[in-house]
Order: structure tokens, then sequence, then C-alpha cells
């Protein structure tokens, strides 16, 4: 998510709305979402599905039909209803664009989010960023109250300290310990420094190592099977770093990544490509 805004930068609630609707899986013109973000700036929306309504829109048009019968045949391919799909096909007839239209409609199985979804979403997005920004103080307060979200404990402490919010641990005993004995007892730390021994360093050229506290990850699964690992790593207050691995890593099993690899840039973003990565337990990292 972090990086697909840094690729389309939102101005507005819409802009936030469309980026919304575009993280989960979607048809752009029958090509990968990943491919796109890499040629934002030269690929232009008007021809796009990205919201349910797009693909309702772009059956009533090339069929003449009403909207009403188009989303019935929106919906056989999202089903994958073989009968009304070659219905469609058959009144598609010889249309020039009959082969790109079949496909991008075909991944309508991967996805569905309609635009009234979007809208709600992305105007609590944009509502979110304008108090994180002008209001930051009362927002990471709130956050720290709820923080449920996918980063680590760790990160919205981290960040609520850096807006002057002091950071306690429930036992006033504790703010004599180490942070690494804190992290552990709590997934957090009450000191300000950062946790000791993250940091990034360039090896030559464009090569880098680093160490760094696991924030957040995922593990995807792309084209035949091969999996990637998209991580962001803290390495030190407010600065944070995005790495790929070409392999399913087990990151929830960890607290640190060790590794070496590539700066690579790509929408405005700059990430590490992994080509030598561990993980260990902060204590072991500590020690190594």
């Amino acid at each position: 998510m972090r990086r697909l805004f840094r690729a389309i930068k939102p101005t507005g609630r819409r802009d936030c709305v469309f980026g919304t609707a575009l993280i989960r899986p979607v048809a752009i013109s029958g090509r990968k979402k990943a491919t796109m973000f890499h040629d934002w700036s030269k690929e232009r929306m008007s021809d796009t599905i990205v919201y349910e309504d797009d693909a309702i829109d772009r059956i009533s048009e090339v069929l003449g039909i009403d909207k009403y019968e188009a989303d019935m045949y929106r919906r056989a391919f999202a089903k994958k209803n073989e009968e009304k799909i070659m219905e469609f096909i058959t009144k598609l007839g010889d249309h020039p664009r009959k082969d790109e239209i079949i496909t991008m409609l075909q991944s309508l199985s991967g996805f569905g989010i309609c635009r009234a979804h979007a809208v709600n979403l992305g105007r609590l997005i944009w509502a979110l960023a304008y108090q994180k920004a002008h209001n930051p103080e009362k927002f990471w307060r709130s956050c720290l109250k709820h923080c449920q979200g996918s980063y680590k404990r760790w990160v919205y402490r981290t960040e609520a300290k850096r807006v002057g919010i002091e950071v306690v641990t429930p036992s006033k005993s504790d703010k004599w310990d180490t942070p690494e004995f804190q992290y552990r007892k709590y997934g957090w730390w009450s000191q300000d420094d950062f946790m000791p021994g993250m940091y990034v360093k360039e090896l030559y050229l464009d090569k880098v190592e680093f160490a760094g506290m696991i924030a957040n990850g995922r593990v995807f699964r792309g084209d035949k099977g091969r999996y990637v690992t998209f991580l962001t790593l803290g390495v030190g207050n407010g600065q944070y770093i995005d790495v790929t691995i070409k392999k399913a890593f087990a990151y929830s099993d960890y607290d640190v990544v060790w590794g070496q690899g590539t700066i690579r840039h790509s929408n405005n973003s700059d990430y590490v490509e992994c080509y030598d990565s561990k993980g260990f337990a902060l204590e072991k990292f500590a020690k190594a």
C-alpha cells in the first residue's frame, strides 16, 4: 500500500478511492498489477477495469445492452458461469477487440470491489492521512489505543515517541531494563533510541548490507507457483526500508532480518532486492 500511494501520488479523496480499489487483485488491460505499477506514468486509465462498475459499463457498451443485463454477464465471468460466458461470446461476434475484452473480463474472478465500497474506504484513508499530518499527537494517541493493524506493536510506539508522546511500560521497574528485554516482554520498548544494532550500509556500486527490525511483511504467490516475500524493516527512528526476497520467507518466526542485496527503484520508491538473507530472534542477533 505504501508503494502504491507513492506511485499514484494522491492529491485528493478521489485518488485515495482509486488506490483503495487498485490495491485489490485487478485486471489492468489484461496485464498484471505489478507490471502496471512499473510504467504508471505511461499507462492511461481510461481503458481499465478497476471497479465492478467499469466491467458493467464495458459490457453494456460493446453489446449495446442496458446496465442490468450487463451486470448479469459481469456476474457470469466473476462466478465462471460457462454457459452464460459462451452466450456473451456469441453476442460479441466478430468485435475487433474480442480477445482483449474476453481476457479482461475473465480476470474478474480474481477480484471484486464496488465503487461505493471503495469510496467509503478511500474517504477514511484521506481523513486518517489528514489527521496524521495536521494533528499528529492526537492521531498517534488514538493509534496506541487501537493499534490492531498489520504492523508490529513497536512501530506504533516508536512513531508516537517521535511526536513527543511518552511511552511507558506497564511496570515502573521496567524503565531500568534494556530495550531487548522490554521488546521480548511487551513487543516494544520505552527508550527514545532505536533498537541497537540496526543499520544499512553501502558495500559497492548499488549493493547494500542491512539489519532491521521486522515492521510488516507479506508472502505473495505469483505466476507458476513462485513465491516472493515483501518486508518493511525498521533501521532507525522514522527510518524504514522495503525489502523483497524471492522465496517464501517465514518472517513471523523472527524479529530481525539481516541481508545483502541490490537497490532498485520503482514508482518513486527505493527497495532492496535481496540475494542473501537470514532471520534472527533479537537475542541471537545481538550475540552474533
